[in-house]
């Protein structure tokens, strides 16, 4: 690439030069520009010629002008050297050229090239074909271990690195034999044992054995409390091995949801020999047993490819390769439909032909939420207050400032979605929509003295938070917004704020979210109402009946939001777009598509 950036360097030193235009330079002139001695600057030039670049006709004797002619603009050689850089994955450097580059025109025809570059490729290798799809990232990974994966998206990817026991099947509504091909419990309903199937290897090409399922839940019980599901870790009183291939749970107290808990990514099995060894750098170079296995992870690039020895059948794909395109990742820097074959949280448009594109509703949904915080002396203690809160975030003004067709009303997390009892939705009619001036008048005769709310979120949920915060002004609260990262939000500084807005992902593990939940809410709540959530939680636990659970959580969260503790903003129903060529299309728990069953049609597009 040195050579690359000489020219581009004499191509700098000569701004007002067109192609095919002489220029008459001497050899001192050249050796300044390219910041070298005159040898160094007649090889690199002769260099330059034999490939075509330019055309230098030296004149013996020093000083003598020789005819210097370019045959390549620069522009044409930068984009060059950009596509070179990403087909040799070092995507960080061509974004650094990108990033310096002054020219427009140049930037949009990288981003046309990259629209061809996304997508599905396939190449003959000999007598076999070899099959790549590649996605862009608005943000990369920060974690790909079980144990720290944050967002759904890097959930999603673990998914492809690893495996829990056992698996929910979405269609018959139960769980299923993965890891362990079966397991029973005693009478107390706290003892379970697990038999796992034999010759299941690791990436690195170990066999599983009942000692890697002991570490992994006792390594998620000594990452202690603010983790996702700590309750369900905290409440595992021992892990045994009774041999390779059994091992037995022993729980402080029945819970009926082990078995939902033990299905979710955080409890993928992890290799106990790797796991130790690397400690925090597990999370950048993982090793799991799923139908993929990482083979990159520079912060730009996350390249997944096929694991052969798969114990549930290899994958169609021989590669999936996930890129962080920084700048180039918004909107404007790709032609979506033009390039890609498989296209998350898109809504299909109207001028597209059926026979192009299939689409599908994914069957979860996220809802986002506020939740009041009691600790903190304030305003907020007067549920009246807490009242004209509610009122003020109207839903009717709501849903026209965030716009959209997958956006509904529902007041439950448990009637109100299909990812918990997997019927149809029924949208709640919107009420009628409160004036603010009546919010206004709320709060003078309530003595509201305009104390500042402080609404805490993180940083992904900020358009959300600043909408609430304009609507709640508009109203005559004094209001801001405070944002914390994910890792601080779960932590006790999401405690001094008097309104925490936040999201749960409602799919095949939605019961054990709402556990998770109503759990992490006690924290904030005050007593009496810790209480009694304390005692409904218990019995959602100990309750064997699914249909029973749910009612228990639904009184949960009505006790709740009838106290002005928990207000819903909106649900979200996501949508996933496809050609008709690929095959294979399955959601996963996530709404995202399973890599490993993802095929084409004819190898084409």
């Amino acid at each position: 690439m040195k050579l690359e950036h000489h020219y581009l360097k004499l191509r700098e030193g000569y701004p007002l030069a067109g192609e095919d235009e002489a220029q008459y330079v001497t050899l001192d002139e050249l050796a300044a520009v390219l910041q070298c001695t005159h040898r160094n600057a007649a090889l690199l030039l002769k260099k330059m010629a034999a490939r075509g670049w330019l055309q230098w006709s030296p004149q013996r004797g020093r000083g003598r002008r020789s005819a210097l002619c370019f045959r390549v603009p620069a522009e044409d050689l930068l984009l060059g050297l950009m596509q070179s850089l990403v087909n040799r994955h070092d995507l960080r450097g061509a974004m650094e050229q990108l990033h310096v580059a002054r020219s427009e025109p140049l930037k949009e025809r990288f981003r046309h090239w990259l629209d061809g570059y996304f997508g599905y490729s396939s190449e003959l290798r000999g007598d076999r074909r070899f099959d790549t799809l590649r996605f862009p990232l608005a943000q990369p990974p920060d974690s790909l271990d079980p144990l720290t994966i944050q967002f759904a998206a890097e959930a999603h990817l673990v998914q492809q690195l690893f495996d829990p026991l056992v698996r929910y099947n979405r269609l018959t509504q139960s769980v299923i034999p993965h890891i362990a091909h079966a397991w029973e419990t005693d009478a107390s309903r706290t003892v379970w044992t697990f038999h796992l199937r034999k010759g299941i290897l690791f990436h690195h090409g170990r066999e599983l054995h009942a000692d890697d399922v002991k570490y992994t839940f006792e390594r998620l019980k000594r990452y202690g409390g603010g983790a996702l599901y700590s309750w369900a870790h905290q409440r595992i009183e021992a892990v045994e091995t009774l041999d390779p291939v059994t091992v037995r749970f022993r729980l402080a107290a029945p819970n009926e949801l082990f078995l939902a808990y033990a299905a979710t990514n955080r409890a993928s099995i992890v290799p106990a020999d790797v796991c130790a060894e690397l400690g925090e750098q597990f999370a950048r170079a993982p090793v799991g047993t799923g139908p993929f296995k990482l083979s990159l992870n520079d912060g730009a690039i996350c390249i997944l490819e096929a694991f052969p020895a798969y114990f549930q059948g290899r994958a169609h794909l021989d590669r999936v390769e996930l890129w962080h395109m920084g700048e180039a990742s918004g909107k404007e820097a790709y032609r979506p439909l033009d390039s890609f074959q498989i296209l998350h949280n898109y809504t299909l448009p109207e001028d597209r032909q059926p026979e192009e594109w299939e689409q599908v509703q994914q069957q979860g949904a996220t809802c986002r939420f506020l939740t009041f915080n009691l600790l903190k002396h304030g305003p907020l203690a007067d549920p009246d207050l807490r009242g004209a809160v509610c009122a003020a975030l109207d839903r009717t003004r709501l849903f026209e400032r965030l716009g959209g067709d997958v956006l509904y009303a529902a007041d439950s997390f448990v009637r109100g979605d299909a990812g918990v009892l997997g019927q149809t939705p029924c949208p709640q009619a919107l009420p009628v929509a409160h004036d603010p001036a009546a919010v206004r008048a709320l709060l003078k005769r309530l003595g509201y003295a305009r104390e500042r709310l402080v609404i805490c979120t993180i940083p992904q949920y900020e358009r959300d938070a600043r909408l609430v915060q304009s609507m709640l002004q508009e109203s005559g609260f004094a209001a801001e917004v405070r944002l914390l990262a994910i890792e601080d939000f779960r932590s006790e500084q999401r405690l001094q704020a008097d309104l925490l807005l936040f999201s749960i992902m409602l799919d095949n593990d939605a019961e054990v979210r709402l556990i998770d939940l109503f759990t992490t809410m006690q924290r904030h709540l005050e007593p009496a109402a810790k209480a009694a959530v304390g005692r409904g939680l218990e019995e959602v636990l100990a309750e064997r009946c699914p249909e029973r659970r749910l009612e228990r959580l639904e009184r949960i969260e009505g006790y709740l939001a009838a106290r002005r503790l928990l207000h819903f903003l909106y649900f979200k129903r996501l949508k996933t777009v496809f050609r008709t060529s690929v095959k294979g299309i399955a959601l996963d728990s996530l709404d995202w598509v399973h890599f490993k069953d993802i095929w084409f049609e004819n190898g084409a597009p």
